[in-house]
């Protein structure tokens, strides 16, 4: 139960960061390692954490960017070069979040065993 508790907070954290200039780089590092920390299982928790925060985050990505791509499916050329990209952008955003999510859960993790 710790484990979704630390992946929500996590990625509530992570969301909220995004928001923030300049720090929005670095926060699928700072959402993780709060949820690894929260979550207080050890590096391998903080793996899970970060791992289940990063498919609550990915899960909402592809549906809007799906979403999305259905409605540009009819403009004809322009809509798919628009929908096509919108998924790969989503892709990558994902990506970067559970590489980053899950090393800072992680490394709260370890943390917060040695505490």
């Amino acid at each position: 139960m710790n484990i979704i508790k630390g992946a929500i907070i996590g990625l509530i954290c992570t969301v909220i960061l995004y928001m923030v200039p300049l720090v929005n780089a670095l926060s699928p590092f700072f959402g993780g390692f709060i949820g690894g920390y929260v979550a207080s299982e050890g590096a391998f928790g903080g793996f899970k954490v970060g791992v289940l925060m990063s498919l609550l985050a990915a899960i909402p990505g592809f549906m809007l960017s799906g979403a999305l791509a259905l409605l540009l499916a009819d403009i004809p050329v322009l809509g798919a070069i628009l929908a096509g990209s919108g998924l790969f952008i989503t892709f990558v955003i994902v990506i970067y979040t559970a590489i980053f999510g899950i090393i800072g859960a992680v490394v709260g993790g370890a943390i917060a065993d040695n505490n």
